[in-house]
């Protein structure tokens, strides 16, 4: 016989004996087969039953020795009796039988205690040994009186002492993970004080209890609990307090499981068998996903969620972290907050996306401008090590492959209100205008890549608390490149662009306007586009005098607006027609204006070059008599050249002149332009 086979067959022939000595003779009649079982315990084996030092055995001593922790010797042999009674009732179900038609019950701390001649208890022994057995079994705390509370193990148990392989993925579904300390991991680039402060907090010894109503209250926390707040790492700093801690991790998947958080029975045996898993590998208990939307607010406030969850693992000795949003608080709770301590991770700051970017170059040697990639993609650690991870997957990698990779995770579940995301192809280069506005456009793309070294390395953070974003204001007559430039500026920097359709962001009735700009604002600050507002003037006009209610709140969706662009840290382009439109406090906040008139004809020889690509097929044209000719803007040259282009194809000729003079008079006609016989010169007669 193995030991447990002893273990289990001791048990249950010191119960007949004692049934035998309280009365109860031949208690075996009804039930043979616990006599023939018992039969097999010869002195040779219960000699070497004692000096058993399998894995079986040294298993069994261990347990033993951690819930007996501190506890006199009499608690000892009780909890010894309830361990080896459940044992016996969960591999022979005949003794559990046995049990309930002699005594009424199954297990109880009231058998075990009775088996060595202890006939009472004072509540608070009773409930000291049924706090140390809760660690490894079942304990039904509803039934009354408590001495004669159900006791029983489970399959967790039963693998652990047999030794069984693979205790997790067996018994438990994929939403409970188990992180082995000793499992290779990342290093903590950025942030690695949040690691040391969470380990020290959790090896502490839990605060004292100070009255008795506390202790009721909590019936006894004996472990603290580690909440971690905020967005990205959180579970990456929970493995790394476990390694610093050298124990291993059990992560919690609270989405998967949320329907656990309610008191019946099911439930309270999922969470007893999770802590028995818990406690049997000496783990850390790390609970993921908490969110408002998850729990309800009575669950948060009242911390019905801690009390269904949380508190059966700390009273288990068993430290616990919770990694939250940032807007949950289970502090409130008066009882709870001497165990309990708060890591707040707030928003990554470019300087540790570059250290987070640099570690991982220096880790994996990555192609990258680390500098560039933290101001331009405003990930977190976590984040930046996904795109780490799926970039080193992709074979012939470029880190044009990474930015890519960083736009994808930086959009993943994120949808752009009132307008459209676009990624323009349109480079500075593709623009023809005066080198003066060339120059400064240069310097506004610099400004967005680079200007982190005048805050930081220059020290000018602190002159500029807010009003840190990049604000461009673009005016001037239709056609000459507005819109061009704003996609053009996107192009230069590698961004995305946020096109704004205001004509979907402006609401009639009051404070509607208001709220869909704070989600426009809000998309752009998480994702950090170039936020590109075309025909601003309708959104960013004058404020007036005020007359009636209509006046005030439009001058408040003004002022609101304002506030908004000055708290905005990224890139704001707004184009208009209308100068004269834009209230002067705009003005005061663009850091750029530039100003956009029709180009003179060299420019708009340029223009017409650059709207003929060699692809297309052409006869001669007269490129100089068409740029001093037409005093037209760059938008009018490229729908002419398109019209043209439409008339080639119908006539199934090359492009002609004739062609771009027909395209000429009937943009002429469309934007009611006077069409005289002079204005064709040399070509009047096609």
């Amino acid at each position: 016989m193995n030991f447990l086979e002893t273990t289990t067959y001791r048990i249950i022939l010191k119960t007949h004996l004692f049934l035998e000595a309280t009365g109860r003779q031949n208690s075996f009649e009804r039930f043979p087969y616990l006599g023939i079982l018992t039969e097999r315990l010869t002195a040779e084996c219960l000699e070497a039953w004692q000096h058993d030092t399998s894995a079986e055995a040294s298993r069994y001593a261990g347990l033993l020795e951690r819930i007996c922790e501190e506890t006199a010797s009499a608690d000892y042999s009780i909890l010894c009796n309830a361990l080896d009674l459940c044992l016996a009732a969960a591999t022979v179900p005949e003794f559990a039988a046995f049990l309930n038609y002699y005594t009424g019950n199954t297990v109880t701390i009231q058998l075990a205690s009775e088996l060595d001649g202890v006939t009472y208890s004072s509540f608070d022994a009773i409930m000291r040994r049924l706090q140390k057995l809760q660690k490894i079994c079942f304990v039904d705390w509803d039934k009354t009186p408590l001495p004669y509370a159900t006791i029983e193990i489970d399959n967790v148990l039963l693998s652990y002492l047999t030794n069984s392989a693979d205790l997790f993925p067996r018994l438990f579904p994929d939403w409970i993970e188990c992180f082995d300390c000793d499992t290779a991991l990342h290093p903590m680039f950025v942030r690695q004080h949040f690691a040391v402060e969470g380990a020290d907090w959790l090896q502490r010894a839990s605060a004292p209890l100070s009255t008795p109503a506390d202790k009721a209250r909590t019936n006894h926390l004996a472990a603290n609990i580690l909440q971690i707040s905020g967005h990205g790492g959180r579970r990456f700093l929970a493995r790394h307090i476990a390694r610093l801690m050298k124990r291993d991790l059990l992560l919690i998947h609270v989405p998967e499981c949320k329907d656990q958080f309610e008191n019946g029975v099911d439930a309270k045996h999922f969470w007893s068998s999770l802590v028995h898993a818990a406690f049997l590998k000496n783990a850390i208990v790390c609970f993921c996903g908490i969110t408002a939307s998850l729990l309800s607010p009575s669950q948060i406030d009242r911390s019905a969620f801690v009390s269904t969850a949380v508190l059966p693992f700390t009273r288990a000795e068993l430290p616990v972290i919770l990694c939250t949003d940032a807007d949950i608080c289970f502090s409130s709770d008066i009882h709870l907050q001497p165990y309990l301590h708060q890591i707040q991770l707030g928003e990554t700051t470019r300087q540790e996306r570059e250290a987070a970017l640099r570690g991982f170059a220096g880790l994996y040697t990555l192609p990258v401008d680390c500098a560039r990639l933290s101001v331009q993609y405003p990930l977190s650690p976590s984040e930046i090590a996904g795109v780490v991870t799926r970039w080193r997957t992709i074979a012939n990698t470029s880190s044009k492959d990474f930015g890519s990779i960083c736009s994808d995770i930086l959009y993943k579940g994120e949808e752009p209100l009132f307008g459209q995301i676009l990624y323009p192809s349109v480079r500075l280069d593709d623009l023809i205008l005066p080198d003066r506005t060339r120059q400064t456009l240069e310097q506004i793309c610099c400004a967005a890549a680079e200007g982190y070294r005048i805050l930081e390395e220059w020290n000018l953070r602190r002159l500029y608390p807010y009003g840190r974003a990049v604000t461009v204001l673009l005016y001037g007559p239709s056609g000459t490149g507005k819109t061009m430039t704003a996609h053009a500026i996107a192009g230069k920097l590698e961004t995305a662009l946020y096109q704004v359709d205001l004509s979907s962001v402006l609401d009639k009735y009051i404070g509607e306007t208001e709220k869909h700009l704070e989600q426009i604002f809000a998309f752009a600050r998480k994702t950090r586009p170039v936020l590109f507002f075309d025909e601003a003037d309708s959104l960013f006009g004058r404020r007036g005098e005020v007359t009636d209610g209509k006046d005030r709140y439009a001058n408040m969706e003004v002022s609101y607006i304002l506030q908004r662009i000055e708290q905005f840290d990224g890139i704001v382009v707004l184009a208009t027609n209308l100068y004269s439109g834009i209230d002067k406090a705009f003005l005061r906040r663009m850091k750029y204006v530039i100003k956009y008139q029709s180009p003179d004809a060299a420019m708009r020889r340029r223009i017409w070059e650059n709207c003929l690509p060699p692809e297309l097929p052409r006869e001669e044209l007269d490129l100089d008599f068409l740029s001093e000719q037409y005093d037209i803007t760059g938008g009018l040259i490229k729908n002419i050249v398109y019209t043209a282009c439409v008339m080639a194809v119908h006539d199934n000729k090359k492009l002609c002149m004739e062609h771009v003079l027909n395209a000429v008079r009937a943009e002429y006609e469309k934007l009611e332009r006077p069409v005289t016989r002079d204005m064709w010169g040399r070509y009047g007669e096609i």
